[in-house]
């Protein structure tokens, strides 16, 4: 039991780890911003391509993230009893999407350089 308690309260560290990781993702996503308010004042193609390498690290590491939940959510789901599979399988199923999104995302990143302002992570 009190093991249990521990493994629960490790994997609460652990995510609270991963959402200071999003906040400092939040703040790249502003300063790429920035990066690309200076491209459109200078024209200089520097800022645009930092704004666009800042938004592809911040997507990769947003779905690194989404995985490791994706993966958690499946855990939890194999671990329920079967009148509660329906709606674990809501969560596994809006973790999985979130996954594609951001694949969606890097795609769209990866093959559009000019589109100004940071995707939604």
């Amino acid at each position: 039991m009190m093991e249990d308690v521990t493994k629960e309260i490790s994997r609460l560290n652990f995510e609270d780890f991963l959402w200071c990781v999003f906040i400092i993702l939040s703040f790249l996503n502003i300063l790429g911003d920035y990066d690309d308010k200076e491209y459109l004042r200078k024209r200089c193609n520097f800022y645009k391509a930092e704004a666009n390498h800042i938004f592809t690290f911040t997507l990769t590491i947003s779905l690194f993230i989404y995985f490791y939940f994706f993966v958690r959510n499946i855990k939890k789901y194999q671990a329920v009893s079967d009148n509660q599979k329906d709606l674990y399988f809501v969560k596994v199923f809006g973790s999985l999407l979130l996954i594609v999104g951001i694949i969606c995302l890097l795609y769209f990143q990866e093959n559009e350089s000019s589109f100004i302002g940071s995707p939604s992570i």
